[in-house]
């Protein structure tokens, strides 16, 4: 079984990076990515759309951000990974425009391999739970926009995957439960006042609302190369969205959304890669409604 993941992880590089799978003693997984979010509109907390900024015709929110991404294999059932953005974002209304850079929110945990709990070790399934925190980098909360939300996070899901081997393709699926908690002592903040001073909005400290995340994916593999795949992400507020977001302000407090997309990876040579996603945002209630596009380098 484990010759037979080892070939299965030289021919899907996304594959062997899932959450649903583990990696193995002593191996790593690094990705580095650009990443582009545009709006034009936005979703009110009912679900309806309209401009993303009052009076403005046009794309009023950027989101230009850089991704690393790295997992290692600690032992057999247990990796562990990280994710740290750098944030550059940019928000205009009908006078202004805004801009924030500078390291966001990390992501730091492990994945649990739990296929002996059910049987599974020489199967084609895979079963995984996977615990994150996520960490302020010290950015301050209340510049417009912010490099995030200003509060610590945790998150557990539990996440099946399934190889179709000897066919070159897979699926898996995943859900968890997103913790906000009321802690910010890791980020920091300006005094302000609101509609006097252009780059910053008076500190609230907002009670955000814990998250349902789902997410499901599958790929397929042509010619050992090039990996195709169809995504889609989705967070649900554990209560419902009852009040819209500005654009001084563009962290909502709770949403729903719903994110479809695409993917494809080409396998470079044995251990690098290149890759790249698109997702349009169909359904939001509370979010903008959003293009987003991912290019990375993959090493492993």
């Amino acid at each position: 079984m484990k010759r037979f993941l080892t070939v299965y992880c030289l021919l899907f590089t996304a594959y062997c990076s899932a959450q649903a799978w583990t990696k193995g003693k002593g191996q790593f997984y690094f990705k580095s990515a650009y990443g582009t979010a545009t709006a034009k509109k936005q979703f009110t907390f009912d679900g309806a759309k309209k401009l993303y900024a009052d009076n403005v015709d046009e794309n009023a929110f950027f989101d230009r951000s850089l991704y690393a991404y790295g997992e290692y294999g600690l032992k057999e059932n247990l990796t562990l990974f990280a994710s740290v953005p750098y944030k550059r974002t940019i928000v205009r209304d009908a006078t202004y425009r805004y801009r924030t850079f500078g390291l966001g929110t990390v992501s730091l945990g492990g994945r649990l391999d739990l296929r002996d709990k059910m049987g599974w070790k020489n199967s084609a399934n895979a079963l995984a739970t996977n615990l994150s925190v996520n960490l302020p980098t010290g950015y301050t909360r209340n510049y417009l926009p912010s490099a995030g939300s200003g509060q610590a996070d945790a998150q557990l899901s539990i996440n099946y995957g399934r190889s179709f081997y000897p066919k070159p393709a897979y699926a898996q699926v995943g859900a968890a439960y997103r913790y906000r908690s009321n802690f910010y002592g890791l980020s920091k903040a300006i005094p302000c006042q609101e509609g006097r001073d252009l780059n910053c909005f008076t500190d609230r400290k907002p009670n955000y609302s814990d998250d349902i995340v789902l997410n499901a994916e599958t790929g397929y593999t042509f010619k050992n190369r090039i990996l195709v795949q169809g995504i889609v992400n989705g967070s649900f507020s554990t209560q419902a969205p009852t009040e819209g977001f500005s654009v001084s302000n563009p962290i909502p407090t709770r949403q729903y959304y719903l994110k479809t997309g695409i993917g494809a990876s080409v396998k470079l040579t044995k251990h690098l890669g290149i890759s790249g996603q698109f997702f349009v945002t169909p359904y939001g209630r509370n979010t903008i409604n959003s293009t987003d596009v991912f290019l990375g380098i993959e090493i492993q």
